[in-house]
């Protein structure tokens, strides 16, 4: 049998100011911007400096979440 490639999954990153979104420590976009990402266990943070938001990461499980219905994290800066 075949592998079935592994369907990509969404994320949303919220933030009061426009940000460079982190995922696993790599810039994958920006804030408000429906982020496309591999299912499974991720790391989301924003990237700094500065360091004026917070929390400063968020752990996330990302399944079944799709472009009209992505999973919505946030951030806040001070």
């Amino acid at each position: 049998s075949r592998a079935v490639p592994t369907a990509p999954h969404y994320l949303r990153v919220g933030c009061n100011v426009t940000r460079v979104v982190t995922v696993d420590g790599k810039a994958v976009g920006r804030t408000d911007e429906i982020l496309e990402l591999p299912p499974g266990q991720h790391t989301v943070s924003l990237l700094t400096p500065p360091e004026n938001f917070r929390p400063k990461y968020r752990r996330i499980t990302l399944a079944n979440a799709s472009p009209d219905k992505p999973l919505v994290i946030r951030f806040e800066t001070r």
